[in-house]
């Protein structure tokens, strides 16, 4: 019977513990301090020692957003190891986003060699000195959960086990490990065998008291409504959609970083509170970082709010002053489905209330999606509107397909039926996180149509090079769809918000917002081997998504359209 292989030096150790703890990818954008990771994995073939895929990413960017994507609908973590403090300096955007979305990362970056001589991987070159920081990990420490610098060889498996297990916990989120080249390179003792991976702690069912409370709240509102900023699972859309159903509560999807219920749901009341809030007596905000912005819209008065996720007072942002009047802390299908039963108890799904609601909620939810489909501006000779776009887009993407949007679609006008299926802007802000997530999600369900639909300025912010490069490297048949309209709008739009009637809604220009003459997207696309279209007339928009779909599903080929679109 033949031994089981075991890491010989630190490096093996942390990426056989990476592995072991679900780890599929290693997106790597290497330096100086990757030498014994890189040695590692060269002598793979000889340890049989079973480590994540690495995968070369030419910006650090770019490899947290694959990251990010990947986990999104694999739900496995995935990790990342860049170069040093200036690597780690160009992951902190990315990392941010990952930290607002909670998703889960092992971020790694190697450390400037402690010592100048006399150890394998002392200091070698002049970088090595101005590379030097008292505290690395302040770089990224405001953003992740745990953070940690390796002091001796052992312990590079036992920390990277203890990261994923924190990363995992509930509510995810990034972690991040310090790697001296030293201690990365070191010999483990004879004594040092595999590491098993460790159990992250799940989150539990809600206290009932509290769940009692809220169904006291819905068993008595006559204008009850869900606001949903996201769910993280397939059975707690299973659970929204049932709760919907059965008691005709209305779902707002506000701002939904993943979707939350499917378009043609009964219940699915669109994506602004609007009026919906105005009239609401109980609301309930579902994993709702912000259910409504408190400036332009609030509830009624005396109307009750139930918190619903891991943590509903979103207890890591200072200012936050959304007041509650039950928080349902806990997983949320579970706290979905206890609310649900509760309910059930009281009579709810069969009473004459809900039947009316039932009646009333209907003919509105009708009525709007009628008026959305009217909003739909006839495609004209000039640039098209975006509203045109997403429709087109929605009528030729598959069933199941993925589409990330950044700044992009009208979702309105658009379906999305089936869970984990659309992904939409961080809340953090970090623009170029579209594209990236978009490669990771392909790499994790390659059978699957993802699409990127994406503005011009996120699309620069993207780093498309090195996103077009990576996808060309490791096969990655993504569509890449940028909404061009050579303007930074949500800069010009924040600005006429907050002067109306000011100079620079007068200017012909508005200051810092122009892009200028944009730049042949679809040649810098093609250049990396990308079926490319530039697209200007509405006629033409249908064929070239046809076109586009056939290069990404039959030629195995990335693709972009680079589509000029109206503000």
């Amino acid at each position: 019977m033949s031994k089981m292989p075991v890491p010989q030096t630190s490096a093996e150790a942390l990426l056989c513990a990476m592995k072991s703890g679900g780890v599929d990818y290693l997106f790597a954008n290497a330096g100086t301090d990757f030498p014994p990771v890189i040695e590692a994995y060269a002598r793979a073939e000889k340890t049989a020692l079973e480590m994540p895929a690495p995968l070369v990413v030419p910006h650090e960017n770019v490899a947290v957003g694959m990251a990010h994507g990947h986990y999104l609908v694999s739900g496995h973590t995935q990790a990342v190891m860049v170069h040093v403090n200036v690597g780690l300096a160009n992951t902190a955007m990315a990392v941010i986003n990952a930290a607002s979305d909670n998703v889960p990362v092992l971020l790694c970056s190697g450390r400037t060699p402690a010592t100048e001589k006399g150890r394998l991987g002392s200091r070698n070159r002049p970088i090595h000195w101005g590379q030097e920081m008292r505290d690395q990990g302040a770089l990224v420490r405001e953003s992740v959960k745990w953070d940690h610098e390796l002091r001796y060889g052992e312990q590079a498996g036992p920390l990277a086990a203890r990261a994923l297990a924190v990363a995992n916990s509930a509510p995810p989120g990034p972690v991040y490990l310090s790697l001296p080249r030293e201690a990365l390179a070191e010999a483990l003792p004879g004594s040092a065998g595999p590491v098993a991976a460790m159990a992250a702690s799940a989150a539990g069912p809600t206290d009932q008291a509290a769940i009692e409370a809220a169904a006291d709240m819905l068993a008595g509102a006559r204008k009850p409504l869900i606001i949903a900023h996201r769910v993280a699972s397939d059975q707690a859309w299973s659970a929204l959609a049932d709760l919907a159903a059965r008691f005709a509560i209305p779902v707002i999807e506000y701002w939904a970083t993943r979707n939350t219920l499917s378009t043609e749901h009964p219940f699915f009341a669109g994506r602004e509170p609007g009026p919906w809030l105005a009239e609401a007596d109980v609301v309930v905000a579902l994993d709702a970082m912000v259910p409504w912005v408190p400036q332009l819209e609030a509830p009624a008065p005396g109307a009750k709010v139930i918190g619903i996720g891991h943590d509903p007072l979103f207890a890591r942002i200072p200012v936050r002053e959304f007041a509650v009047d039950a928080n349902l802390a806990g997983e949320p299908a579970l706290a979905l489905g206890a609310l649900a039963a509760a309910l059930d108890r009281r009579g709810l799904a069969d009473s004459a209330a809900t039947a009316e609601r039932r009646a009333r909620v209907a003919e509105r939810i009708g009525a709007q999606r009628e008026k959305a489909e009217a909003a739909i501006a006839a495609p004209g000779t000039g640039p098209m509107s975006p509203a045109y776009v997403s429709r087109c887009i929605s009528d030729a993407k598959a069933e199941d397909a993925i589409l990330f949007n950044e700044l992009a679609c009208i979702l309105p006008v658009m379906r999305f039926t089936r869970p984990k299926t659309l992904f939409g802007n961080i809340l953090a802000g970090g623009l170029g996180w579209g594209l990236p997530a978009a490669l990771g999600a392909k790499l994790a369900v390659p059978e699957r149509d993802v699409i990127a639909c994406i503005g011009d300025g996120s699309y620069i912010f993207a780093n498309p090079v090195a996103c077009h490069q990576t996808a060309a490297m490791h096969d990655i048949p993504v569509l890449t769809i940028v909404f061009n309209n050579a303007v930074w709008n949500a800069v010009r739009r924040a600005t006429t918000y907050m002067y109306p009637q000011g100079e620079a809604v007068r200017a012909n220009v508005m200051p810092m917002t122009s892009l200028g003459a944009p730049p042949d997207y679809a040649a810098i696309a093609r250049a990396h081997g990308a079926f490319a279209e530039q697209v200007s007339a509405a006629a033409d928009l249908p064929g070239a998504l046809e076109r586009a779909l056939h290069a990404t599903r039959h030629e195995r080929r990335q693709a972009l359209l680079d589509v000029a679109v109206s503000y």
